[in-house]
């Protein structure tokens, strides 16, 4: 899970920046003293998955880059929580990645240790439904099965949608309980489909393209033995190991607030940064877009009406996690969401996913679904509510629990509406690479790690080959 970068764009420093700066001067550079101007090949904006590959790759290739990032670390969805007065480490973002060649030598790369991820590590499941506030013990989860991994082999695009068909088969845009029923699936590979990890969104309404994007070939062998995961159960080290590495390189807690962006290779790239020591003007060759990118984060890039035709249309989810401990839950038992009287038994929203045990003992980390944004309050205090609710179930000491950290991994799983996917949207939107200087590797097109970092290394030849061009 859990691929997705954070990027705010901070409109009003924007504004404040204009009214300071006339704008024909600020992507002049003797409008700034010489430590504020940058020179480089590449701009990175945003620092997950996909920009730090894409840094520590051109550093290896020898070229200069700049990466900005509007958060005080890298790793985006990798999210570990570190606790140093106990030693407790819990990851509660990304949780596995593929046993791949990419991966090993990635985290070989950044002198970060490997494992192999054991499943029961994550613990036994026990099943409620936390709206209704009923246990469920005789429930079985459904899994998915040889019938659904029959139409996952049908559509060999799945995987990555940079290979979706202009013409998409409209079957895939049914939600997906009626997809399964059009196609004949069984009822367990069917509520399978339904239920896989950090899936955002109201399951029901779901279509089976975002279903099977999500539970490909990658998560199917993850989740039958081919997953690793840092040995440390820190998977945020390699992003820590990466920025002392590339420190000098990288403007944290920065952003974007201008921008302009030549039409051919040969006129590059400038960008106005705000940092914490003031305004930067970054001159690249070329702009690499590794953020999520909605309208609201991508309109400071000055679009032009294709782009903006394009951009304009993506949209992404809310979804939430945090660590708690103190909970009086048991020891290795999973706490996981399920409906009793829904269709397939998925869980209804808003509310906690699932409450896991973390690999230090009394930590536990929860995710939380919902359709519409909520306050890190609200989502405490309903999960506050929900632990509550299962103490008193399991017959446990009632205690308070304490919430140590939280994410907002919103916004999550980008992607267009169904309309614009029967219209070739991502045939569109892959037609965007390389113009006006601007690359994007940000998971569009694909979920999980892995699959950014397999992307990332695919496109960075065409990158280098254009800035060659500057």
């Amino acid at each position: 899970m859990l691929s997705t970068f954070f990027w705010c764009v901070l409109a009003s420093a924007a504004g404040a920046f204009g009214a300071t700066l006339p704008e024909r001067d600020q992507f002049d550079q003797s409008s700034y003293s010489s430590k504020n101007v940058v020179q480089t090949d590449f701009a990175i904006i945003g620092g997950g998955a996909a920009g730090t590959y894409a840094a520590i790759a051109l550093k290896d290739r020898k070229k200069t880059f700049t990466l900005v990032e509007i958060a005080d670390r890298l790793g985006g969805n990798t999210r570990t929580f570190r606790d140093p007065s106990t030693g407790a480490v819990v990851d509660f973002g990304l949780q596995i990645h593929l046993d791949a060649p990419i991966v090993r030598n990635f985290f070989s790369r950044l002198n970060t240790a490997l494992a192999q991820v054991q499943l029961s590590d994550f613990g036994r499941p026990k099943y409620f439904d936390f709206t209704q506030r009923v246990a469920l013990p005789n429930y079985v989860k459904g899994n998915v099965g040889a019938d659904y991994v029959a139409q996952l082999n049908k559509y060999s695009y799945l995987d990555d949608l940079n290979n979706l068909p202009a013409q998409v088969p409209s079957d895939l845009l049914l939600n997906w309980p009626d997809f399964a029923k059009k196609v004949g699936l069984s009822e367990n590979s069917t509520e399978g489909g339904l239920t896989w990890p950090a899936t955002p969104g109201n399951p029901l309404s779901t279509t089976a393209l975002a279903i099977f994007n999500d539970g490909n070939h990658i998560e199917l062998a993850e989740f039958q033995g081919a997953g690793v995961h840092a040995a440390n159960h820190d998977n945020s080290q390699i992003y820590r190991n990466a920025l002392a590495e590339i420190q000098a390189n990288v403007l944290l807690q920065s952003s974007i607030v201008a921008a302009k962006r030549g039409p051919t290779p040969d006129r590059g790239v400038r960008l106005v940064a705000n940092t914490p020591t003031g305004k930067k003007l970054i001159s690249a060759k070329q702009l690499i877009i590794a953020f999520p990118y909605t309208p609201d984060q991508t309109n400071v890039f000055g679009l032009d009406s294709k782009e903006q035709s394009i951009l304009s249309k993506i949209s992404g989810k809310y979804y939430y996690g945090g660590v708690v401990n103190n909970t009086n839950l048991e020891a290795g038992v999973a706490y996981t969401n399920a409906g009793a009287n829904t269709p397939y038994h998925a869980a209804s929203l808003p509310g906690v996913v699932e409450i896991a045990p973390s690999a230090s003992p009394g930590y536990f980390f929860y995710w939380y679904n919902t359709v519409s944004p909520l306050a890190r309050t609200q989502i405490e205090s309903s999960t506050r509510s929900t632990i509550k609710f299962l103490q008193s179930q399991i017959k446990a000491t009632a205690s308070e629990p304490n919430f140590v950290d939280f994410q907002d991994f919103s916004p999550f799983h980008l992607g267009p509406g169904n309309s614009d996917i029967a219209d070739g949207w991502y045939t569109k939107m892959k037609g965007l690479q390389g113009y006006r200087n601007t690359w994007y590797i940000s998971s569009m097109f694909v979920v999980g790690s892995t699959q950014l970092w397999n992307n990332t290394a695919n496109i960075l030849p065409s990158i280098i080959e254009a800035a060659n061009q500057h």
